[in-house]
């Protein structure tokens, strides 16, 4: 609609919703006061001078929480139990084994001997191998004592049947203790008699895990933190985030919890209001459409309550949550000007319950930039898939570079957020599956789905350039004036070509009575009353519905079908009605030749109304000339114009006379033959 100022009483449906979305997202917000001061690594101290008001912990960062988990978990004691069973079995198998003969007692006793030895160092089962290799002390259980033994002083079992063969080759009775053995299979009496103790190294593995103190010191009362000015380095940013999170979690909240709680819904009002006159300005279209405002309202209240929900519980976990998909979707659906504006809106209130609020807000604002210039070009399923690495890609250099400037080298990385960021990005490539949902659930249009209708080889399309082939010509060359027009001025390109079309393809049931379908010179409305004519005139817009429904167009293609002739009327038959008919009533005669649809209530259809008018009217000019089609775009707009066909469309003065700068520079172009060359003669005649 072309309006001077906006009415809010036109919006009393979106502030209701929007008041209720603050509710419910204030529901879930934390019932804590905030920590007053900003700071960040690398940065000076804008405050004043910070002593301990209290007595606090200082605790470890999460880089130094993993490095000691990981040192346990490489240097965690390993324990075997001593089993005597073994050895006293093995052995009484090995006497019964032994030639029983009082000749060879000696040899007898000097293998048992061996056997002995090789028992006593101890022999490890190799289960655990692959356990051990990395280590060179275990712990052995003898009894209820525990032992620490070099890894070297003990047996595995090739290492004792080594053992074995190489007392019995160096024995001084080699030749007799061989002939004495011949017969014995030696290495099935060795077997070991130290077994792995899963269970019990594995409990005080998870022991010394649980151990571990999330502290490491303490700051006492009066004790100076940071001075004004003063760098935030690596340690007095550990002493202050912990002072934040002692604040925050263990001091409780000494101010007015009624005030608290006022306080953090005007806070969001705020945020949302901006978010609403941002859009009322701009777009103020996914305002005053329900199935708009609620798609927006209910998306931004799932990514507030997700956020919000694992701020309360693994604040670590926050960047999991992909804040991208907001901006994604209003991009696909919408407009990418409307996305940057939710997008920031919503970070910023989230990233006022974030610990490192900046870093979050820097984040999540260079990621959504690059998410909206990704997405807003594209027209292939198969490109999601480079946009989504782009996101990723922008997640990790923003950190990266963050990280620099807070430490001035890449040591302090924690290399855990690249996972996280991989993560997220998988999240967004299944999210974005859910578009196909929103397109039948909302009836919303992706840039996808209108690329695909606007391919000429679609079978409507195609059955319209052969059933009513002047009419297809007629469609395509709307549709270039179209495009051009609505790039000049903004808006959906990719939808006003498509509606452009589709707009006519009713014709196709009777296209002989269309003039562009008509060769022979031979006109069948000659033979036929104005009301019949005009019947015929009207029904391709009726038809054109049903056969737009037939093949499963989406409403917002059909709605150029309806509005490209709005509330105007078949003038040639009801001037020629009214010849025939003098002295009736207008208003008895007006609706037998009104079309039947609605006048635009978007600029884009608004702007293939123009360029349908304009492009039809153009083929009927006798004289084409540059004044000729600029008096004629003139002239159908102002009609157009005072015929009140715009005043339900967002398309203001200044962007009607783009409008017609464009139309009239197009059709220039197209008649340009006609316009600059003079009419061809014959060498004769010209003498």
């Amino acid at each position: 609609m072309i309006k001077s100022k906006i009415c809010f009483k036109d919006y009393r449906r979106a502030l209701v919703l929007f008041t209720l979305t603050a509710c419910i997202i204030l529901l879930f917000l934390p019932r804590a006061g905030k920590f007053k001061y900003e700071f960040q690594k690398g940065k000076p101290w804008n405050h004043e001078n910070l002593l301990a008001s209290f007595d606090f912990p200082i605790y470890k960062s999460q880089a130094e929480l993993l490095e000691e988990q990981k040192q346990i978990n490489t240097n965690y004691n390993i324990y075997y139990t001593y089993d005597p069973i073994v050895e006293e079995l093995q052995l009484n198998s090995l006497k019964e084994a032994l030639p029983d003969n009082e000749d060879y007692s000696k040899l007898k006793d000097e293998v048992l001997s061996i056997y002995q030895q090789i028992y006593k160092r101890g022999i490890l089962n190799d289960d655990n191998n692959t356990t051990i290799l990395n280590s060179t002390v275990i712990s052995i259980i003898r009894g209820n004592v525990s032992e620490d033994y070099l890894i070297s002083a003990l047996y595995m079992l090739p290492a004792a049947y080594e053992y074995l063969n190489n007392t019995i080759h160096n024995s001084p009775n080699r030749k007799e203790l061989e002939k004495f053995l011949q017969n014995t299979e030696l290495k099935q009496y060795i077997q070991p008699n130290l077994l792995y103790d899963e269970k019990l190294t594995l409990q005080v593995k998870e022991n010394r895990m649980e151990s571990i103190l999330p502290t490491k010191g303490m700051v006492l009362k009066g004790d100076k933190i940071i001075s004004k000015g003063e760098i935030v380095t690596s340690s007095s940013f550990q002493i202050l985030t912990s002072l934040k999170k002692e604040f925050e979690e263990n001091m409780g909240f000494s101010g007015n919890w009624t005030l608290l709680t006022i306080g953090q819904f005007l806070f969001v009002i705020v945020c949302l209001a901006a978010m609403f006159i941002l859009l009322l300005l701009f777009r103020h279209e996914m305002l005053s459409k329900t199935k708009n405002l609620l798609f927006l309202l209910v998306l931004i209240n799932l990514v507030s309550i997700a956020a919000l929900l694992i701020l309360r519980n693994k604040e670590s976990f926050i960047y999991f949550i992909p804040f991208t998909i907001v901006p994604i979707y209003i991009t696909t659906f919408f407009y990418s000007r409307p996305a940057l504006f939710v997008h920031w809106m919503l970070i910023l209130m989230i990233g006022n319950f974030v610990p490192n609020g900046f870093e979050f807000v820097y984040l999540n604002s260079i990621a959504g930039v690059v998410a909206i210039w990704s997405f807003k070009h594209l027209y292939k399923r198969g490109q999601l898939f480079s946009s989504v690495f782009l996101i990723y890609l922008a997640y990790i250099i923003s950190y990266l570079i963050l990280k620099l400037i807070q430490e001035g080298s890449f040591t302090s990385i924690n290399w855990f957020f690249l996972f996280v960021f991989f993560i997220n990005s998988l999240i967004i490539i299944t999210l974005y599956q859910f578009t196909f949902v929103f397109e039948k659930l909302f009836g919303f249009l992706s840039d996808s789905r209108l690329v695909e209708l606007s391919d000429t080889n679609q079978k409507l399309l195609r059955e319209l350039a052969e059933t009513a082939p002047g009419t297809f010509q007629h469609s395509m060359q709307v549709a270039n004036l179209a495009e051009a027009a609505i790039r000049e001025i903004g808006g959906n390109v990719l939808l006003v070509r498509t509606g452009a079309l589709y707009h006519d393809i009713g014709k196709m049931k009777n296209p002989i009575f269309f003039i562009e379908n008509q060769s022979s010179g031979h006109n069948p409305h000659d033979g036929l009353t104005p009301e019949e004519s005009t019947r015929i005139i009207i029904e391709h817009v009726t038809y054109g519905i049903k056969l737009a429904h037939k093949f499963n167009l989406p409403e917002s293609i059909i709605d150029f079908i309806r509005s490209h002739h709005g509330k105007s009327k078949v003038y040639y038959f009801y001037s020629q009605y009214k010849t025939l008919h003098p002295g009736i009533k207008e208003e008895d005669i007006a609706p037998l030749f009104t079309y039947p649809g609605f006048n635009p209530h978007t600029k884009e259809m608004a702007v293939v109304m123009i360029a349908d008018s304009v492009e039809a009217a153009s083929r009927s000019l006798k004289e084409i000339s540059i004044d000729t089609i600029s008096n004629l775009i003139d002239k159908l707009v102002g009609f157009q114009l005072a015929e009140g066909y715009f005043n339900d469309a967002d398309i203001t003065f200044a962007e009607l006379s783009v409008v017609k700068k464009v139309l009239k520079h197009k059709l220039q172009n197209i008649y340009h033959g006609r316009i600059e060359y003079p009419e061809m003669k014959s060498e004769k005649e010209n003498q």
